[in-house]
């Protein structure tokens, strides 16, 4: 079958093109991804990045709209969507954008009029019900009336779409780990990466955080569970963010400025390090009236390298968790710090954990198996039967 995905992510090498990877590795399917040349998330920009040895044809396509009010999902292609449509002539078109982007229309509203027998499916994050302003409210309800299928990053995710009137198939298919980049090192390597980044010896106890520093992590809740937790208990945060300057006044008014680690921004080749040494990953989110936890792939990220979690109840994150790790009711300090004490003062229950998340993180997070159920659901609208 012959397969387009149209894909922001898949500009990355390490966030989206593993999925491309292990589509193109089935016999049956006939890839090409698109991507667009340059875009604009959270204030930085992000240029394609062409893969190495690619099993599957990589477009770089021209697009408009790239950063009006900062925000991706203006951004549409000049002309490569129609182009393609007309040179592959693809039976299904994986549209892994939000249902409310220009991208999303665009490509739907070319589809229909170039290979209307084509299968489309779109793909979402989105898990809050909420209103969505002109013109989006209108793209969104364009996208899931023609539309053949939804896959949802969550159940969250599939209950908004139905709300919104979207009646089709859907199934939940999660977001992935690069699990060939994400991976436990050797024993004793934890005590030799604290060593390098000066963060105390065995006796102290690592809880990490990886992400942006914004107030909707719950970042401070980390800062005062830290506080009230154990005196062998280190807080580090790897990223950057508005939130940097409030989280270190906090820490220096609470006294345990010595205990809380800055790294700033770092790379994604180079994030695993820092993951493994930690003893647990923190994701303590808050809910607002227009955002809660779409998935927490940072999760999934300390799953792969054998490392356990402590987060909030927001959105997916206790799903995601599993028997992973700990969860504590979003906002509740007290029945964090509790969490944050039972893994320091239980090793052995710690590890358990820890190997819990690695378990998760192959079985079903992978992406090989992500790209097992994506095949699974190309099949199906292939042959028009249902998917489980």
């Amino acid at each position: 079958m012959k397969v387009l995905l149209i894909s922001h992510t898949c500009q990355s090498r390490t966030k989206g093109q593993p999925k491309a990877h292990y589509l193109s590795e089935y016999d049956d399917v006939d890839l090409t991804v698109l991507v667009p040349e340059l875009m604009r998330t959270y204030g930085e920009w992000h240029s394609a990045e062409v893969p190495p040895t690619p099993g599957y044809r990589f477009e770089v396509g021209k697009t408009r709209a790239r950063s009006i009010l900062n925000q991706w999902y203006f951004q549409h292609y000049v002309n490569a969507i129609p182009r393609l449509l007309r040179e592959i002539k693809p039976d299904i078109i994986d549209i892994w954008e939000e249902p409310w982007s220009a991208t999303c229309a665009q490509a739907i509203m070319h589809a229909r009029n170039i290979c209307p027998d084509a299968k489309i499916i779109v793909e979402t994050e989105q898990n809050i019900y909420r209103r969505l302003p002109v013109p989006f409210s209108a793209i969104q309800t364009y996208s899931l009336t023609h539309c053949d299928f939804v896959v949802g990053r969550s159940r969250e995710a599939i209950e908004v779409v139905r709300r919104k009137g979207y009646a089709g198939d859907a199934r939940v298919v999660p977001n992935a780990v690069d699990c060939e980049l994400f991976y436990p090192l050797p024993s004793g390597s934890r005590a030799s990466l604290r060593s390098e980044f000066g963060w105390g010896g065995a006796d102290v106890f690592v809880l990490g955080y990886a992400g942006r520093l914004v107030a909707e992590k719950g970042l401070a809740d980390a800062v005062a569970a830290l506080s009230q937790g154990p005196s062998q208990a280190h807080l580090v945060f790897v990223g950057d963010g508005p939130c940097r300057q409030d989280l270190i006044d906090m820490a220096t008014s609470l006294g345990v400025s010595e205990r809380v680690h800055f790294v700033g921004a770092c790379p994604q080749v180079e994030l695993p390090r820092y993951i493994n040494s930690f003893d647990a990953l923190v994701l303590p989110s808050r809910t607002t009236t227009t955002w809660k936890e779409q998935f927490g792939r940072v999760l999934i990220e300390a799953g792969a390298c054998a490392v356990p979690s402590i987060g909030s109840d927001s959105g997916a994150i206790p799903d995601v968790i599993g028997e992973g790790g700990l969860t504590f009711h979003e906002g509740d300090v007290d029945d964090f710090a509790r969490c944050v004490r039972v893994m320091v003062d239980d090793r052995a229950l710690c590890a358990q954990y820890g190997d819990a998340a690695f378990k998760q993180a192959h079985g079903l997070y992978s992406w090989k198996q992500v790209a097992s159920n994506m095949h699974d659901i190309y099949q199906s609208l292939e042959s028009g039967t249902t998917t489980p």
